[in-house]
Protein backbone atom coordinates (compact mmCIF):
# COMPACT_ATOMS: atom_id res chain seq x y z
CA UNK A 1 0.00 0.00 0.00
CA UNK A 2 1.08 3.31 -0.82
CA UNK A 3 0.72 5.78 1.66
CA UNK A 4 3.00 8.64 0.33
CA UNK A 5 0.38 10.65 -1.14
CA UNK A 6 -2.10 11.13 1.89
CA UNK A 7 0.99 11.49 4.08
CA UNK A 8 2.42 14.20 1.48
CA UNK A 9 -1.00 15.96 2.15
CA UNK A 10 -1.18 15.76 5.98
CA UNK A 11 2.47 17.06 6.13
CA UNK A 12 1.94 19.95 3.40
CA UNK A 13 -1.59 20.80 5.16
CA UNK A 14 0.22 21.11 8.64
CA UNK A 15 3.22 23.29 7.55
CA UNK A 16 0.32 25.32 6.13
CA UNK A 17 -1.61 25.36 9.24
CA UNK A 18 2.07 26.07 11.77
CA UNK A 19 2.86 28.91 8.50
CA UNK A 20 -0.69 30.44 9.25
CA UNK A 21 0.21 30.77 13.19
CA UNK A 22 3.53 32.64 12.13
CA UNK A 23 1.71 35.11 10.30
CA UNK A 24 -1.01 35.31 13.09
CA UNK A 25 1.65 36.30 15.39
CA UNK A 26 3.88 38.29 13.43
CA UNK A 27 0.05 40.53 12.98
CA UNK A 28 -0.19 40.18 16.46
CA UNK A 29 3.00 42.08 17.87
CA UNK A 30 5.95 39.87 16.44
CA UNK A 31 6.36 42.55 13.59
CA UNK A 32 7.14 45.14 16.48
CA UNK A 33 9.99 43.19 18.31
CA UNK A 34 13.26 45.05 17.94
CA UNK A 35 15.42 41.81 18.97
CA UNK A 36 17.06 40.17 16.27
CA UNK A 37 14.73 40.80 13.77
CA UNK A 38 12.01 37.92 15.23
CA UNK A 39 8.97 40.25 12.87
CA UNK A 40 10.78 39.24 9.53
CA UNK A 41 11.75 35.76 10.81
CA UNK A 42 8.37 34.92 11.54
CA UNK A 43 7.42 35.97 8.09
CA UNK A 44 10.06 33.82 6.56
CA UNK A 45 8.58 30.95 8.42
CA UNK A 46 5.37 31.30 6.98
CA UNK A 47 7.12 31.62 3.27
CA UNK A 48 9.00 28.60 3.68
CA UNK A 49 6.08 26.56 5.15
CA UNK A 50 3.83 27.56 1.84
CA UNK A 51 7.38 26.47 -0.20
CA UNK A 52 7.59 23.14 1.51
CA UNK A 53 4.05 22.52 1.35
CA UNK A 54 3.35 23.06 -2.43
CA UNK A 55 6.81 20.92 -3.08
CA UNK A 56 5.21 18.01 -0.80
CA UNK A 57 2.11 17.88 -3.01
CA UNK A 58 3.75 19.32 -6.59
CA UNK A 59 5.02 15.43 -7.71
CA UNK A 60 1.43 14.30 -7.72
CA UNK A 61 0.22 17.07 -9.87
CA UNK A 62 2.09 16.67 -12.35
CA UNK A 63 5.10 13.87 -13.93
CA UNK A 64 7.27 16.47 -15.14
CA UNK A 65 8.72 17.55 -11.76
CA UNK A 66 12.19 15.43 -11.42
CA UNK A 67 12.63 13.09 -8.47
CA UNK A 68 14.59 15.79 -7.48
CA UNK A 69 12.44 17.48 -6.12
CA UNK A 70 10.21 14.63 -4.37
CA UNK A 71 13.28 13.72 -2.72
CA UNK A 72 14.31 16.94 -1.85
CA UNK A 73 10.79 18.46 -0.36
CA UNK A 74 10.91 16.12 2.62
CA UNK A 75 14.65 17.23 3.62
CA UNK A 76 13.35 20.53 3.74
CA UNK A 77 10.80 20.10 5.77
CA UNK A 78 12.89 18.23 8.64
CA UNK A 79 15.40 21.48 8.33
CA UNK A 80 12.06 23.56 8.33
CA UNK A 81 10.47 21.89 11.28
CA UNK A 82 13.97 21.13 13.29
CA UNK A 83 14.89 24.91 12.84
CA UNK A 84 11.29 26.03 13.83
CA UNK A 85 11.13 23.99 17.11
CA UNK A 86 14.86 24.71 18.14
CA UNK A 87 13.75 28.23 17.95
CA UNK A 88 10.72 27.92 20.01
CA UNK A 89 12.55 25.79 22.57
CA UNK A 90 15.97 28.45 22.51
CA UNK A 91 12.81 31.23 23.23
CA UNK A 92 11.83 29.47 26.58
CA UNK A 93 15.42 29.83 27.81
CA UNK A 94 17.01 32.04 29.69
CA UNK A 95 19.55 32.71 27.16
CA UNK A 96 16.21 33.56 24.68
CA UNK A 97 16.74 32.94 20.87
CA UNK A 98 18.95 35.48 19.59
CA UNK A 99 18.67 37.21 23.02
CA UNK A 100 14.61 37.02 22.77
CA UNK A 101 12.63 35.39 25.16
CA UNK A 102 8.99 34.17 25.15
CA UNK A 103 7.00 31.90 27.29
CA UNK A 104 6.58 30.02 29.21
CA UNK A 105 5.23 26.71 27.70
CA UNK A 106 2.95 27.13 24.66
CA UNK A 107 2.18 31.21 25.43
CA UNK A 108 1.14 32.47 23.65
CA UNK A 109 -2.10 30.81 22.99
CA UNK A 110 -3.57 29.08 21.21
CA UNK A 111 -1.05 30.47 18.33
CA UNK A 112 2.27 28.89 19.62
CA UNK A 113 0.06 25.27 19.75
CA UNK A 114 -0.81 25.89 16.07
CA UNK A 115 2.64 26.55 15.55
CA UNK A 116 4.53 23.67 18.11
CA UNK A 117 1.86 20.44 16.95
CA UNK A 118 1.68 20.66 13.02
CA UNK A 119 5.83 21.36 12.89
CA UNK A 120 6.39 18.16 15.07
CA UNK A 121 4.08 16.32 12.29
CA UNK A 122 6.24 17.69 9.19
CA UNK A 123 9.11 16.85 11.16
CA UNK A 124 8.09 13.39 11.93
CA UNK A 125 6.11 12.96 8.58
CA UNK A 126 9.08 14.59 6.39
CA UNK A 127 11.45 11.58 8.06
CA UNK A 128 9.31 8.82 7.22
CA UNK A 129 8.43 10.60 3.31
CA UNK A 130 13.02 11.28 3.25
CA UNK A 131 13.34 7.32 3.96
CA UNK A 132 10.57 6.52 1.30
CA UNK A 133 12.24 8.64 -1.22
CA UNK A 134 15.61 7.09 -0.41
CA UNK A 135 14.74 3.71 -0.26
CA UNK A 136 16.89 1.61 -2.59
CA UNK A 137 14.34 0.15 -5.17
CA UNK A 138 14.60 -3.18 -5.93
CA UNK A 139 14.28 -4.50 -9.87
CA UNK A 140 14.46 -8.26 -10.29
Amino acid sequence: MNFSRPLRIIVALSALVAGYAHVKLYQDGYKDVPIANIGAQFLLNAFTALIIAVALVAPMMTDRLSSVVQRFAPLLGIGWAATSLGAFWLSRTSGGFMGFRDGPGLNPAPEAALAVFPEIIVLLGCIVLGALAFRPTHTD
